[in-house]
């Protein structure tokens, strides 16, 4: 364990001197495309020869608050050579997803969780066998976007690079197979068991209130996610688009019912929540879990006497993107992931059995800390599902649809182009309630605003695939919510 822990200081003393004296941030996009064979770094004369080799991990639509690459570097000093490798986000190159990306603070929230919070999570629970499935992390950096000074291309973070483990997406489009979500939901689980024992050591016995957070914590009450600053505004915008699908795929009776949600029922739909609201079951949400938002680690054929069967089985999985993690309740995960992720014919015959795995598996864990659930029921828990269902189909929805409507890419690459025509906003401009310019400094619109423009030019009902899927989600929701 000690080695472990001191091969993770070296790379992150690596990593730190690398990026910070060679400025490499702004630079990844530019070797991933043109040093195509990498660039070799002979004046850090603590590491020798550095030979830096960058490549894109995604594309542009396939992770909407970064650009990610995978770089690695070869360490070659007198008769030694040594390979670290990480995995890079930065802030987006399309100028329209930057602003979004920056003014929303995702980056910011998202360091604080690597960087703090699950230090703490670990300190608090040394010697126990729950795992915290999360990657480790190597540096992060935060530039600020000055206009006309700074445009926050150095903002990174770089974690460890999980795809050189064996680790890699699962398959977006066909949906997740109930043995993934059985992976999914038995890695979540264990997080918000985690997170749900701190929230307890963390809260004021008399209040309620996290009181009792220490200070590299104070991030996750103090600074308010997209979701809680927007998620109003989100389900409204989102709404029209289901209703108009609704009525593309000739069924009045849905269209009627999401409109009567939204016109009636708009508090019930969208849920902010408080350590208060959450009852017993109060934790940290991954806030965003979705399978574009965990590596799965699959069976070895070698060693599963080549069945062709092995190919899909996971075996391990990692989570990562905690961007909009914040105090809420653990179903919220859980149905954002079974509505986004999962093929439909697995919520059809596998939900309740699902929801029970994930249910005896957070229990058991509880169990280990000491911590009673009091009153709290199985029944009380699908009591939950049922409530929490509305406002999982929205924002489940509007995941699964940015997720699988590809012309979303197109769409964001046409917004650029339009971006960068315009005139950047000077401070004499700025309207009384718009952002000043100590908060951001950029061209144009909220984050609202730009996730509408990315839904906005194509109908839900063109992608085959999409249409099936959520036509199936609503019909599964109103028959959750009407039948007798």
């Amino acid at each position: 364990m000690a080695d472990l822990g001191k091969e993770l200081a070296e790379q992150q003393l690596f990593w730190k001197t690398l990026f910070e004296e060679k400025k490499l941030a702004p630079k990844l996009a530019l070797l991933a495309t043109v040093h195509v064979d990498g660039i070799t770094y002979d004046d850090i004369p603590q590491y020798g020869q550095v030979h830096v080799l960058v490549q894109s991990a995604s594309t542009l639509g396939d992770n909407f608050m970064s650009d990610t690459f995978t770089v690695s570097a070869r360490l070659q000093r007198r008769y030694t050579t040594k390979t670290y490798r990480t995995f890079a986000k930065v802030l987006p190159s399309n100028l329209l997803l930057r602003q979004a990306a920056y003014e929303s603070h995702t980056h910011h929230h998202e360091m604080h969780m690597y960087l703090h919070f699950f230090g703490l999570l670990r300190e608090m629970h040394v010697g126990k066998t729950i795992t915290l499935d999360v990657p480790d992390i190597y540096y992060v950096n935060i530039e600020e976007i000055v206009q006309d000074k700074t445009d926050g291309s150095g903002t990174c973070i770089l974690l460890e690079d999980l795809s050189s483990q064996g680790y890699c997406m699962s398959d977006k489009f066909g949906g997740a197979d109930y043995r993934h979500c059985h992976m999914a939901l038995t890695s979540l689980a264990h997080y918000h068991a985690l997170t749900l024992n701190a929230v307890r050591k963390w809260q004021d016995p008399s209040t309620g209130e996290l009181s009792n957070l220490p200070h590299s914590a104070k991030f996750i009450t103090q600074e308010k996610t997209i979701y809680e600053l927007s998620a109003v505004q989100i389900a409204k915008d989102f709404s029209k688009r289901l209703i108009e699908f609704t009525q593309d795929v000739k069924r009045p009776d849905l269209a009627e019912w999401l409109q009567k949600l939204m016109d009636d029922r708009l508090s019930e739909v969208v849920l902010v929540d408080t350590v208060q609201s959450c009852g017993p079951l109060a934790c940290i949400l991954h806030g965003d879990f979705w399978n574009n938002n965990m590596l799965f680690k699959y069976a070895d054929e070698a060693q599963q006497g080549g069945s062709e069967s092995t190919d899909n089985i996971p075996v391990s999985l990692k989570l990562i993107d905690f961007q909009l993690s914040r105090v809420g309740h653990p179903v919220t995960d859980i149905l954002y992931f079974m509505y986004a992720s999962a093929k439909p014919e697995v919520r059809q015959h596998h939900m309740q059995g699902l929801l029970r795995h994930y249910f005896d598996t957070l229990t058991a864990d509880l169990q280990l800390f000491g911590v009673a659930l009091h009153y709290y029921t199985w029944q009380d828990f699908l009591n939950d599902y049922k409530k929490r269902s509305l406002m999982a189909l929205f924002f489940g929805g509007l995941i699964m649809s940015m997720g699988l409507a590809k012309a979303v890419v197109s769409t964001m690459q046409h917004l650029d182009e339009e971006e960068h025509l315009k005139e950047p906003i000077s401070k004499g401009t700025v309207n009384e309630g718009e952002k000043q310019e100590d908060e951001f400094s950029g061209k144009s619109a909220s984050f609202e605003e730009t996730l509408k423009n990315m839904m906005t030019s194509h109908e839900l009902s063109d992608n085959p695939i999409l249409a099936d899927r959520l036509l199936k989600l609503i019909t599964e929701v109103h028959s959750l919510h009407n039948s007798s």
